[in-house]
């Protein structure tokens, strides 16, 4: 997912609490997408009949990240770990 606060935008996974480490203005959209993806992150439209459970709290407790419970967004965003384990069969 991506979270805004405060003028600036973060890519978060959605399978884990991750979340790239940069922070992009409104205007470097385009160059915070390009860089994660560079960074091993998947960015991918998420079909309509995916479900998808954004809720980790049973795994990872209440860890916030830089914005509250954002709505749900039409892409799927996966940091190269979850990625890794996606490709390996382990989710």
């Amino acid at each position: 997912m991506i979270v805004r606060e405060e003028g600036k935008n973060q890519i978060c996974c959605d399978t884990c609490p991750s979340s790239y480490p940069n922070t992009y203005a409104d205007e470097d959209f385009a160059v915070m997408i390009a860089d994660a993806k560079t960074a091993g992150w998947s960015i991918r439209k998420v079909t309509d009949n995916l479900e998808r459970d954004d809720d980790t709290s049973d795994l990872f407790g209440t860890a916030r990240r830089i914005a509250g419970k954002a709505e749900r967004q039409p892409y799927s965003h996966t940091c190269p770990d979850c990625r890794a384990g996606d490709r390996e069969g382990m989710f």
